[in-house]
Formats: structure tokens, C-alpha cells, sequence
């Protein structure tokens, strides 16, 4: 049962593998593996180097940080609102992409695209305060449109098609892996020494972080290639 300074907070409404601690850190393993979104933050930020001040790829470390941020908050509180801003920023990220995408793919004009990504973004913070389940649904909707121009795109940009492949594996299976954690399927036993340590909401934080690192990488190849 948490206890400490979250108490008095609505608990999450969609339970993960980890047992709840008391005290600051409600589940320690997943608040410490979120600390990777801060790392591929500085590793994106380190590989973008100097480009204009309306690239996406340019966003993307800040974007980042404000992922790693609302994870941290969500995991170590576990609560209800947390989890709702943790799932509101990951669509500032999937929005800014996809409004990229579709850029590069002559879909939109590039004059359109703060446009078109605060209307992803807007539409996918807001879902989760709605409905939480909605939040996910949104996220997963933005990630797969995402995935799918990408997939396009690699016919036409042989330079993202490695760091592409890399995305998908890291991505696919480690999404369906949190979707048995949040099932409650494929968790270790509460009474386990790994229980902290080895839980399928860790392996898609240390999953996914790695993967934005090569997602940064697609993004920034599709801009050199639309120079």
C-alpha cells in the first residue's frame, strides 16, 4: 500500500507488475529505469548539433526531458494524475513527428506543420483526462501512424532504413510486453528478490529510451534528405 506523501493522491487506474513500497518511491525499479529518457535526451541533443530553430530535431532533447520528467513523477507517486500528464507528454513527442512525417511525405506544407503538431499534441494531451484508456489509444494511434510513414519513406531515404529496423525492434516487442504488464501477465511474484528489478514496465523504459536515441537519428536523416 503507498504511503508517505502520495497517500492522499487517487492511485493509478491502470496497475503495472511492480509491488508498491512505502514511501517516496511508490515503485523504485520503474522510477529509476525512467532516468533513461534523460539519457537519450543528452545523447540526442549531443548528435543534433547546430540546425534552424524550426527543426523538430532541434525539440526533440527538451521534448525528451519533459517525458522523463512526468515518468519520474508517475512512477515514484503512482497516482491517478500522474499517470494521466505521463501518458499527455508522450504526444508532444509522437504529435511533433507526425506533423514532421507528413511534411516530408508532401502532405503539408511546412508552414503548416506547428499547426498540425499542436493539434496532435492537444488532442493527445487531452485524451488521457478524459478517459485514461483513451490516452493510451491515442498514443498507440500517433506511434503506429508514425511508424507506417516512416516504413514509406525508407523505400525512397536508404539512410534511415538501419536506424528504422532498430526502432521497430526495440519498439514492438517491448510495447507488447507493457501491454501484458499492465494485464498482469509476465510479471515476477511480489515475493521475489527481482521484483524491483526485472518487470516489463523497466524493459519498455529501457526499450523505448534506446529507441529514441535511433528515432532522433530517422528524424534528422529525413530533414538532411528534404534539404
Amino acid at each position: 500500500m503507498r504511503d508517505g506523501p502520495w497517500s492522499g493522491l487517487e492511485r493509478a487506474a491502470f496497475d503495472t507488475c511492480e509491488p508498491d513500497v512505502a514511501g517516496w518511491l511508490v515503485h523504485p525499479g520503474e522510477t529509476v529505469s525512467a532516468l533513461a529518457y534523460f539519457v537519450a535526451a543528452a545523447i540526442v541533443w549531443r548528435e543534433t548539433g547546430p540546425r534552424a530553430a524550426g527543426s523538430p530535431a532541434r525539440r526533440l532533447p527538451v521534448i525528451l526531458g519533459l517525458v522523463a520528467t512526468a515518468a519520474l513523477l508517475f512512477h515514484a507517486s503512482f497516482a491517478a494524475l500522474f499517470q494521466r500528464l505521463d501518458l499527455a507528454t508522450i504526444p508532444l513527442l509522437t504529435g511533433l513527428l507526425l506533423a514532421s512525417a507528413l511534411v516530408h511525405g508532401g502532405h503539408a506544407v511546412r508552414e503548416r506543420s506547428h499547426v498540425l503538431w499542436l493539434a496532435f499534441a492537444g488532442g493527445g494531451a487531452v485524451a488521457p483526462f478524459v478517459l485514461t484508456w483513451l490516452g493510451y489509444a491515442m498514443v498507440a494511434l500517433q506511434a503506429s501512424s508514425l511508424l507506417w510513414l516512416w516504413r514509406r519513406f525508407a523505400r525512397r531515404t536508404p539512410a534511415i532504413r538501419g536506424d528504422l529496423r532498430a526502432v521497430a525492434v526495440l519498439l514492438l516487442p517491448a510495447a507488447a510486453l507493457l501491454g501484458l504488464g499492465h494485464a498482469g501477465i509476465a510479471c515476477v511474484a511480489a515475493g521475489s528478490a527481482w521484483a524491483h528489478v526485472v518487470q516489463p514496465h523497466i524493459v519498455w523504459h529501457l526499450a523505448s529510451a534506446s529507441a529514441c536515441v535511433y528515432v532522433g537519428r530517422v528524424e534528422r536523416a529525413l530533414e538532411d534528405a528534404a534539404s
